[in-house]
């Protein structure tokens, strides 16, 4: 019966190791839990004090950014997992790697863009950073900071960037790299 315990909770340790593995960028901590409840793997407790484990034992890294905590597996879980690979079962295996591919797309644009705010010290002013990264959120490709009166202005920028993030970045590209028309008029008129 021990056995059969220890074992659970080594495979569930395990098996978060191979999803942050396979996805191959930092997950969130509900991206983790999203995952192992949509597949009846563990329970919202185990899974948490699983992720804390790993932490602390240093096979997964833990970094905290925008009140969202994200994890990546390091050298030492690499190791670790790649030694204990066969105690994952393939239907395990499986399920993880269809979720990756369904997934990786989708997580890499939720991480790629950002929307926060936060007020002002001394001021009831509200300040609102929006961005947007590469595929692999290592290079920022636009940052915008933007002063509103009030947190629902905030919260709207945040929704309404989030939402189109895609058209807005083209807008802005847009109407910053475009000649001014008045520009264009002096110019016809020199030549």
């Amino acid at each position: 019966m021990v056995y059969n315990k220890t074992r659970a909770l080594a495979e569930n340790k395990l098996l978060i190791l191979y999803l942050v593995k396979k996805i191959e960028i930092p997950l969130s901590n509900s991206e983790i839990w999203q995952f192992v409840s949509e597949k009846n793997l563990m329970d919202y407790f185990s899974a948490q004090q699983y992720l804390s484990e790993l932490v602390e034992s240093r096979l997964l890294e833990m970094t905290t950014e925008n009140n969202t905590t994200r994890y990546t597996i390091t050298t030492e879980g690499e190791d670790i997992l790649r030694y204990f690979n066969k105690h994952i079962s393939n239907h395990n295996k499986n399920i993880i790697c269809e979720y990756a591919k369904e997934n990786s797309k989708r997580i890499r644009a939720e991480y790629s863009v950002t929307a926060n705010y936060f007020h002002e010290l001394n001021s009831d002013d509200y300040t609102v950073k929006c961005g947007v990264c590469d595929s692999d959120g290592t290079t920022s490709l636009m940052e915008i900071s933007i002063n509103v009166a009030t947190r629902d202005q905030a919260r709207l920028i945040c929704r309404n960037w989030r939402d189109n993030v895609n058209s807005l970045y083209g807008k802005i590209l847009h109407c910053l790299s475009e000649e001014p028309k008045n520009d264009k008029a002096k110019n016809s008129s020199e030549s």
